[in-house]
C-alpha cells in the first residue's frame, strides 16, 4: 500500500516538475502560461519529491527520469547562484537603483535617504507629478543635481536622476507605457554610458495582449540602443513584468545583453509582490547590461511601493575603444 502511495504522489509530482520545465519555454499565449512560466521555480520543487517517492515506489525508469529533470533544473538555476570571473580590465564603478513607485506612493523621503546612500543613477517607473514633487521636496535634487523626468497619471511616468551630468534624452514611444533614454557622463569615462528606464505593458489584470507586443518588440529596440552607443555602456533598469522563466524576457538578452542578477549570483531577485509582511514571490525588475559587468545586485525595501527596489553596482570599462 505505501508503495503504491508513494507511486501515485510520485507521479503527481513528476507531472508538476515536468509542467514547470516545459513552461520555461514554451511560447506565452495567455495568462495560463505566464503565470506557469512565473511559477517554475517553485514548481521546480517538486523534481526531487518526485525522485524520492518514485524511489520508494520502487519504479526505477520513473525515478530515473525524475532525477533527469532535477539534474535539469539544477542547470537552469544553480548558475544564478554563482559568481563569474570578472574580466581584467580598468573599470569605473556606478551604482544604479531601479525602483517601481507603485503609481507614486513609494515614500519620497525614505527613497530619497535609500537612493542618496547607495546609488549614483535612479531610475524610476510609475512617476506621477505628486510623486517628482515629493521628491524633490525631500531633497532628491539636491543629491542628485541632473535629472530628466516625465510624469504622467498612474503607471504611465518615469524619470532618471542621475549624479553625473545628463548629456543627452529622449522619450521612448511606441510602447504601452513610454520608456527614457539618456546618455551619462561618468567620469573617468570615455565613452557616454547609456541609461534606460523601462516599464513593459503588466500582463494581468489587463488582457495579455500589451504585454505580448511590447516583449515583442523590445529586442528590436535593444539591438537598436546599443548599435547607438557603439563601444559605450548600456544600462536598461526597470519594470519587465516579465521573470527569468519566461522564454521572452530570455530573447531580450541576445543582442549581447546580460541580467545583473544573473550575473552575479544574485539568485532569482525576487523583487514583487512586496507589501505587508509577505516577501515577494517573483523578480520582474530587471537590470540589463551591454558593453559593462555587474560587480553585485540585491533589493531594497523601499515603503510605500508594492515592489522592491532593485540595485545593483556595476563595472563601466573606462575605454572599450581600445579593448
Amino acid at each position: 500500500m505505501i508503495r503504491v502511495l508513494a507511486t501515485v504522489i510520485g507521479l503527481l509530482a513528476l507531472a508538476v516538475a515536468l509542467v514547470g520545465f516545459a513552461a520555461r519555454y514554451l511560447p506565452i499565449s495567455g495568462q495560463p502560461t505566464l503565470v506557469l512560466a512565473a511559477a517554475a521555480p517553485y514548481l521546480a520543487l517538486a523534481a526531487p519529491v518526485a525522485v524520492v517517492l518514485l524511489g520508494l515506489g520502487r519504479r526505477r525508469l520513473l525515478t530515473v527520469l525524475a532525477l533527469v529533470l532535477t539534474a535539469a533544473f539544477a542547470w537552469v538555476y544553480v548558475p544564478r547562484y554563482l559568481s563569474p570571473a570578472t574580466p581584467d580590465i580598468a573599470t569605473v564603478d556606478l551604482r544604479v537603483l531601479t525602483v517601481n513607485l507603485g503609481m507614486g506612493r513609494a515614500d519620497p523621503a525614505e527613497l530619497t535617504a535609500i537612493a542618496a546612500e547607495s546609488a549614483d543613477v535612479v531610475a524610476v517607473q510609475e512617476m506621477t507629478a505628486a510623486a517628482v514633487d515629493g521628491l524633490s521636496a525631500a531633497g532628491m535634487d539636491a543629491v542628485f543635481p541632473y535629472r530628466v523626468v516625465l510624469p504622467a497619471p498612474a503607471a504611465s511616468g518615469v524619470g532618471i536622476w542621475s549624479r553625473h551630468p545628463i548629456v543627452n534624452s529622449g522619450r521612448i514611444d511606441g510602447y504601452t507605457l513610454p520608456g527614457l533614454g539618456t546618455r551619462i557622463r561618468v567620469p573617468g569615462v570615455v565613452v557616454d554610458t547609456t541609461v534606460l528606464s523601462v516599464h513593459i505593458a503588466a500582463p494581468w489584470p489587463q488582457p495579455i495582449d500589451g504585454w505580448k507586443r511590447d516583449v515583442a518588440r523590445f529586442p528590436d529596440t535593444l539591438r537598436e540602443v546599443g548599435e547607438a552607443a557603439g563601444a559605450g555602456a548600456v544600462i536598461v533598469a526597470g519594470d519587465f513584468n516579465s521573470t527569468s522563466d519566461m522564454a521572452p524576457f530570455r530573447r531580450l538578452l541576445d543582442a549581447d545583453y546580460r541580467d545583473a542578477g544573473a550575473e552575479t549570483g544574485a539568485g532569482l531577485t525576487r523583487t514583487y509582490p512586496a507589501r505587508g509582511w509577505r516577501p515577494p514571490l517573483i523578480g520582474i525588475d530587471h537590470i540589463l547590461t551591454k558593453n559593462c559587468w555587474a560587480a553585485s545586485v540585491r533589493t531594497v525595501v523601499v515603503p510605500g511601493t508594492d515592489h522592491r527596489g532593485l540595485l545593483a553596482t556595476l563595472a563601466l570599462p573606462v575605454d572599450m575603444t581600445s579593448s
